[in-house]
This record gives C-alpha cells, structure tokens and sequence, in this order.
C-alpha cells in the first residue's frame, strides 16, 4: 500500500497555492490602485493596522463578486429604560450562492455615542469647568459666535435613533463578514470605533510610581549606606515571617452572587449590556468584563450552531 507524506505537495495542492498568491497579489494591488485613504480606510492613531470602512468593503465585495444578506438575530425596545439594542448577522455568498462566511454586529443605546449629546450651557465657574473637563463632561467648543461652552448630557431621543442603530449594526457585521471572506485581515482591522464595550478584555493598568527623592546630604553626618542585595533579601524574609497571613480572596469575589447568577443566566447580548449598566461599580473589574466577554461568547457560538 502506498504511503502519503504530508510534505508531499500534489499538483492541486500547488494550483491552490499558486491561485491564493495570486490573490493576494490582486488584493494589494487593489488596494494601493483604488481604495483611497480617509475615504476606504482610515488610520487609527496606537493601531497597527489601517481600519477598513464601509465604502471600501463594498469595493472589496464587488471585487470578489460576493453577495451579502442581513438577518436580525436579536432586538430589544425598552420604552421604559430607553433601552434599544439590535444584533444583525451577515451572511456572504460567492457567485455559485454558497456561503462563504458569516458574522455578527451589535449596537446599544448605552454606548456613548448614542446615549449622550453635547449641549450648550452657561459657562460654570472655573473650579467647576476643570471638575467637568476631568470627568470628560464639559468641553469649549468653536461655533460661528466664538468659543462656547458645552456639557455632556442624556440623550432625550434614543428611542428616535433606531434605524441609525439597525444601520450601525448592519455596517459593524457587513465590515466583518467582508474581512473574512476576501481574507483581508492581514492588512485591515475593523473599525475600532465601532467596538463595542465587552468585544474587547479588560486590563489592569498599574499607576506610574514617583521618581524617588534624592536624599540631601547633610554636613557632619555619615551618608547612610545602601543595603546590599543579599541584606535586603533578608529583611524581605523576616518582614514577610512577623506580617499575619492574609486569607486569600476568590478572584471574582467583588462580583455579587446575584449578578454572577444574571450573567450566566442571559439569553442575549443585550441582557449583558443591561447587566453592565445596571452595576456601576463593577464597570472597571476586570473579573466582571470577561466573565461578560465570556458569556457573550457562549451567546454567539449558541446562534452560529
């Protein structure tokens, strides 16, 4: 019986390779010919990768002559909380109607784009400026009179930008389902602007320590001498013996029993989003944030199967 090496490289398997070179070569082609900074892609400053728009993932789709259909996998209209959430999924098809990938988008009332407006108001005094200015609330902004002052406040008509959040939503799975297909994530990300808040993991950031003070050296005294480094090892060793020892913690012990059990009880996304709203204190845990990035991922596997 003959044997077959995986090394071995038939004629198909180069005709592949040869083809996706080829490919490749088109699509970096295509990219420096036709599609146009700030209008195609942009640049995100701190962001390796050029992130792909709209109009450049239609291009890339008339490219490969691919076909996309939307599907609303989830919705909630909350009149009450002036909750509104939508997850679309999109679904490509190449020329023969086989499908090609799919992806999901989701959008919320809740993020900060929707959910506040900048308003004018009266210019508060300055303490007061500096206060809203830190908090990310209050900001001059030029208009046709001049300089004027404006604050961050409640959007009183979330519930009138719902087909502006059904068309995010669309654009956020079109976007992605597009990179997948035409495998153009080697050189685009998708828009980070329209991430949403548990599509990305949490980190914990420590402080910058202060520079240590230089210690002024008075006249007629000995200079302290450093420790050396097998001394202070052994002063580390004898504090850490006399210090009681302390009871460890679980790492999620700051997340109550009652919102851990809503979380792994969500059906939706937009469950979870209720959930991270309705805790505020939690908003920066980093426990909190991927046990939702975790749930929110069992979600979607759940609809994709």
């Amino acid at each position: 019986m003959d044997t077959f090496e995986l090394t071995t490289i038939t004629d198909e398997m180069q005709s592949s390779i040869t083809h996706m070179a080829q490919m490749r070569n088109a699509l970096i082609a295509f990219t420096k010919e036709v599609l146009v900074k700030d209008q195609d892609y942009g640049v995100v400053p701190g962001v390796q990768k050029p992130t792909l728009l709209k109009p450049g993932a239609e291009k890339l789709m008339n490219l490969y002559g691919l076909a996309v259909e939307f599907e609303c996998t989830d919705k909630v209209l909350d009149l009450q909380s002036k909750f509104v959430a939508y997850t679309y999924k999109a679904t490509v098809r190449n020329r023969d109607g086989r499908i090609v990938t799919q992806c999901e988008g989701s959008v919320n009332s809740y993020e900060p784009k929707y959910r506040y407006v900048w308003t004018e108001k009266v210019k508060p005094s300055q303490a007061m400026q500096d206060q809203l200015k830190a908090e990310g609330n209050g900001k001059f902004r030029k208009s046709s009179g001049g300089w004027v002052w404006v604050e961050r406040t409640e959007n009183p008509d979330l519930v009138g930008l719902q087909n502006t959040m059904q068309k995010m939503a669309q654009k956020r799975a079109f976007v992605g389902a597009i990179l997948l297909a035409t495998n153009a994530s080697e050189f685009f990300t998708q828009d980070v602007e329209d991430m949403g808040f548990i599509d990305v993991e949490a980190t914990v950031v420590e402080e910058a320590k202060a520079p240590a003070k230089p210690v002024k050296e008075v006249k007629g005294t000995v200079p302290a001498r450093e420790a050396q480094p097998s001394e202070a090892k052994e002063e580390k060793k004898a504090a850490k013996a006399k210090a009681p020892a302390k009871a460890e913690q679980p790492a999620d012990s700051s997340i109550p029993e009652e919102t851990r059990s809503a979380i792994q009880g969500a059906k939706d996304v937009a469950s979870l989003y209720l959930i991270h709203k309705n805790n505020v204190a939690l908003q920066n845990d980093e426990q909190f944030i991927k046990m939702l990035s975790t749930k929110k991922a069992e979600i979607r596997k759940g609809i994709a199967a």
